[in-house]
């Protein structure tokens, strides 16, 4: 049994001290259908609040990464009472955040702020994680944790150079990701701390992650499964792109290249 609190209209779930925030589960908008060429699945382009997505990226980050734990419902071990409860408050279906800031310095697995960054924007990259910034992080003891990681594995961000192109117009609109920040003042140490995150991410095995998924979806597993295959075997490069892509910015003081005019005609081809 745990307790149920308001919090300036977040709702909070209290259990054996621990914090989490109660977020409201939506399935995708449009549901798979086959498509008779392939005979594959149309997933939709968009999730929205989906918990098996915030689980995944979860799973995938801790130990590794400064990020909070996340919980579906049937983790919970929750009351018939509670369950009504959380349902009258949240909605039908729901799942768990823990709260960052409950987190401390003995608890984390990166002290050294550059270096929880470092390890962070290649799990971000790794999962096309665009909505990163500051106002999914929460600042202990002057130690970022990240929460939050509803806007990763869009289908449309794949391809490393949408990822970019949306990591740029979203900064256009105010919300600047922790890729961007990093290269700013980009240092030979902060080289050093990508290049010991990758040698971890891309470390990661197939048998983990058909297990991360396995435990966190089952509609979309075959799909994120081989997402995130394929994003580890190319983390390297794909960062490697999105380093060039922002210091080319830096350095000319300009909007990065591939907003150029012509240049971006080129990688739309590229993406398409």
């Amino acid at each position: 049994m745990g307790t149920i609190e308001m919090e300036r209209g977040m709702v909070k779930y209290i259990t054996s001290g621990e914090i989490y925030y109660v977020k409201q589960h939506f399935k995708p908008s449009i549901p798979p259908v086959p498509q008779s060429s392939s005979q594959k699945l149309a997933v939709p382009e968009r999730f929205f609040s989906y918990g098996p997505i915030e689980k995944i990226v979860s799973l995938l980050g801790l130990g590794r990464c400064n990020v909070v734990n996340v919980k579906l419902a049937d983790e919970m071990d929750l009351s018939s009472e509670e369950m009504q409860t959380l349902v009258n408050l949240v909605g039908p279906e729901f799942y768990f955040s823990r709260a960052a800031y409950q987190y401390t310095k003995e608890t984390l697995p990166h002290t050294d702020p550059e270096i929880a960054m470092g390890y962070q924007i290649v799990l971000d990259t790794l999962v096309r994680n665009w909505d990163d910034g500051d106002r999914n992080i929460y600042v202990v003891s002057g130690i970022p944790v990240w929460f939050d990681f509803g806007a990763s594995l869009d289908p449309r961000c794949q391809n490393v150079y949408r990822f970019l192109l949306k990591i740029q117009d979203t900064a256009d609109a105010g919300r600047v990701s922790s890729i961007k920040s990093y290269f700013d003042n980009y240092s030979r140490r902060k080289e050093r701390i990508l290049h010991s995150a990758i040698e971890v991410f891309s470390g990661i095995s197939h048998t983990e992650v058909r297990a991360v998924v396995q435990v966190a979806e089952d509609e979309f597993s075959g799909f994120f499964g081989e997402y995130l295959v394929n994003n580890i075997a190319q983390i390297a490069e794909d960062i490697d792109i999105i380093k060039g892509a922002f210091l080319s910015q830096r350095d000319s003081g300009k909007r990065p290249m591939f907003y150029e005019p012509v240049l971006r005609q080129t990688f739309w081809r590229q993406i398409k």
